[in-house]
C-alpha cells in the first residue's frame, strides 16, 4: 500500500487512498414542504427551485449521445461589480452549489456523468447585470438549469447584487449557445 500512496498523485488519488464506506440503506427523513420562497436559507440564491427542477426534468437526456456530447457547468461572473478574487472564489462556490443540488435532485442521470468526466467547470465574465439576466432566460428556455446567486452585501458589493450566473451541468453544444461569446475570467 505504501507504493501505491506514494505513485498516485493528481486528480482521483483520494479514490485510491480514501477508506471506503458502504452504505446499506438511508435513513428515512421527512419530506420538507416546498416553499414559494425565491431565495434559498442562505439569501443567495434568487432562482425558485421549482424553475430549475422543471427545467432539469425537461432536459433531453436522450439527445445527448454516450461519449459524444461533453458535459459541463458554466459560471458566468459580474464583471461589472469588481469583486476580489476571493469574493469571486466564493460566489462561484456557491453558483456551483446551487447548480448541483438542483440537478442531483431532478436529473441524476446528468449530475452522475458530469462526476464521471471530472466536473468540468469554466469561469467566463459578462460585462453588465442585465447580460447575466438575458443569459439566465436564455438558459432556461433551452431547459438548462441557470442559477444567479445575489449577495448578501456584508462586504464588497452592495446587497442583493446579482454575482455570479451558473448554468448547467448541461451539454456544452447548449450552454456554448448561451455563453460562447463570452471571454475567459
Amino acid at each position: 500500500m505504501s507504493t501505491l500512496r506514494e505513485n498516485v498523485t493528481g486528480y482521483g488519488a483520494h479514490k485510491a487512498l480514501a477508506p471506503q464506506t458502504v452504505v446499506l440503506a438511508k435513513p428515512k427523513t421527512p419530506r420538507r414542504e416546498r416553499s414559494d420562497s425565491v431565495t434559498s436559507e442562505g439569501g443567495t440564491d434568487t432562482d425558485s427551485d421549482f424553475e430549475d427542477e422543471a427545467a432539469a426534468n425537461a432536459a433531453d437526456l436522450g439527445a445527448l449521445k454516450p461519449g459524444s456530447d461533453e458535459i459541463k457547468l458554466v459560471l458566468v461572473v459580474n464583471d461589472s461589480l469588481k469583486m476580489s478574487k476571493g469574493k469571486i472564489g466564493a460566489q462561484c462556490g456557491h453558483a456551483t452549489l446551487a447548480c448541483y443540488e438542483t440537478l442531483a435532485k431532478s436529473n441524476a442521470r446528468l449530475v452522475n456523468r458530469w462526476k464521471m468526466y471530472g466536473q468540468p467547470k469554466i469561469c467566463l465574465k459578462a460585462a453588465t447585470t442585465e447580460d447575466i439576466d438575458a443569459m439566465a432566460r436564455h438558459a432556461r428556455s433551452l431547459n438548462l438549469c441557470a442559477r444567479t446567486i445575489q449577495d448578501a452585501g456584508r462586504t464588497q458589493v452592495a446587497p442583493g447584487s446579482k454575482t455570479v450566473l451558473g448554468i448547467g451541468p448541461g451539454p456544452a453544444r447548449l450552454i456554448n449557445q448561451v455563453t460562447g461569446k463570452l471571454k475567459l475570467l
